[in-house]
């Protein structure tokens, strides 16, 4: 594996990727991975463009993905993104894949941050010309025990789509510590 970045001022960033088998570096027996990745921060927003290909032997998957935060100035912030893939390997009718997310945090909510998310459950893929959407949400609730922990229980929902298996719900608690 091989990345690098560079930091262009001003906001602008830019970084690319390689990853694949030992065995086969950059030939056709082998599975290689390519990333690029365009981005620009401000004080109160950010957004980036992604590009991501996956050859293997006869096929090639590629992705492309846009990105995006604000922070208004009372504390809350919005995150959102969205994915369109290629699946080189499959038939023209189900060969497209989707994926997004939107996320907000509302800053200072008693002595913590509330938060809540939606978004896909991994890429949805095409079906025949229809997309099977499985979903996935999430609220948490992050609060400061002292200076060097942080408390964040959350609540979660991931839906199912195949006949038979239900949705899962679930409840986590994360403990981080900093010294």
């Amino acid at each position: 594996m091989v990345g690098a970045s560079y930091d262009f001022g001003g906001g602008f960033t830019a970084a690319i990727g390689y990853a694949g088998d030992e065995t086969s570096l950059m030939t056709k027996e082998g599975v290689d991975a390519y990333g690029a990745n365009i981005a620009y921060t401000a004080d109160t927003y950010g957004v980036s463009v992604t590009y991501g290909q996956l050859e293997r032997s006869t096929t090639e998957d590629s992705y492309t993905a846009l990105n995006a935060y604000y922070l208004f100035d009372n504390g809350m912030s919005i995150s959102a993104g969205y994915e369109v893939g290629s699946l080189g390997d499959k038939a023209a009718a189900v060969d497209e894949t989707l994926a997004y997310f939107v996320g907000v945090e509302f800053g200072e909510v008693g002595p913590g941050t509330f938060g809540a998310a939606a978004g896909t459950k991994g890429s949805m893929t095409e079906v025949a010309s229809n997309i099977t959407e499985e979903m996935m949400y999430e609220a948490y609730y992050s609060y400061p025990v002292n200076d060097g922990m942080t408390i964040t229980p959350l609540i979660y929902l991931k839906e199912n789509a195949t006949a038979g298996t239900p949705d899962e719900t679930g409840l986590m608690v994360k403990t981080s510590f900093s010294f």
